[in-house]
């Protein structure tokens, strides 16, 4: 009697503590994808995820949902700040990696967020990050181009449109990536505004401008009214402000 008293008693407290607070994946993106979208929402993010993590352990997806997270709040910090983010995102990132050698998440994600490290620094300080940020990024693009709607295309992309042509830059690259990223990635507005810009150091400025126009409709599509929108909203008017009068001095030299 005694023996099964103390059985019902483990039995009980072991699923009450699995009851006491169960944080699934799909509850993290839930809340990491809801707009609007601010600095407290992804705080809210990450302890859902350590949470997740003291519940379950080391996983590959919670470690690249971190890394996401704080590439995030890097990017929506001040400098200092930022650097520290970044820096956790790659902790993360290689935690990923070193659970699953092929997690696209966790190469894209130590690219990105060691290129933003470099930003900060400043490319003439971070020439020693070049050759390792495009060796992780084309690892992402091998193992899975749909990450992070094409992103392993988009951040190439972007980081061939930055780069000095001595450094190993190229528009034509640039263009040829963008584009890519936005054959895997047609509803996010990101890869259009890069192709955009790329599209328009590249002296191609009508398809520069329908891109910015397909770029408003994908942006009004969304319903999303959130300050990154209006952003975008405030980039393209600004693009098109710079792209207009090339048009304009095409056609007049066309006559």
């Amino acid at each position: 009697m005694f023996r099964v008293l103390i059985l019902s008693f483990i039995f009980i407290f072991t699923f009450a503590a699995q009851g006491i607070s169960s944080v699934s994946v799909q509850d993290i993106d839930r809340e990491f994808e809801s707009v609007p979208k601010s600095r407290e929402d992804l705080l809210q993010t990450e302890s859902m995820i350590l949470e997740a993590l003291e519940q379950s352990g080391n996983s590959e997806s919670l470690s690249w949902r971190l890394a996401r997270t704080y590439y995030a709040l890097g990017k929506r910090s001040e400098e200092e700040a930022g650097k520290e983010y970044y820096q956790r995102c790659m902790a993360r990132a290689n935690q990923a990696i070193e659970l699953n050698n092929r997690s696209a998440w966790g190469f894209y994600f130590r690219g990105v967020c060691q290129g933003k490290l470099g930003e900060i620094e400043g490319i003439w300080n971070s020439l020693s990050i070049i050759k390792p940020l495009k060796k992780d990024l084309k690892k992402a693009l091998e193992y899975d181009p749909s990450v992070s709607h094409g992103g392993p295309h988009r951040a190439l992309g972007v980081l061939y449109l930055k780069l000095p042509g001595l450094l190993g830059g190229s528009v034509d690259k640039s263009v040829d990536h963008l584009q890519q990223a936005v054959a895997v990635g047609p509803k996010y507005a990101d890869n259009y505004l890069f192709l955009a810009e790329a599209l328009y150091e590249q002296e191609n400025y009508q398809t520069a401008k329908v891109t910015l126009k397909v770029l408003l409709k994908v942006v009004e599509g969304s319903n999303d009214d959130t300050a990154d929108a209006q952003q975008v909203r405030e980039k393209v008017k600004t693009l098109m402000e710079k792209i207009d009068p090339w048009i304009e001095s095409q056609a007049t030299h066309a006559q």
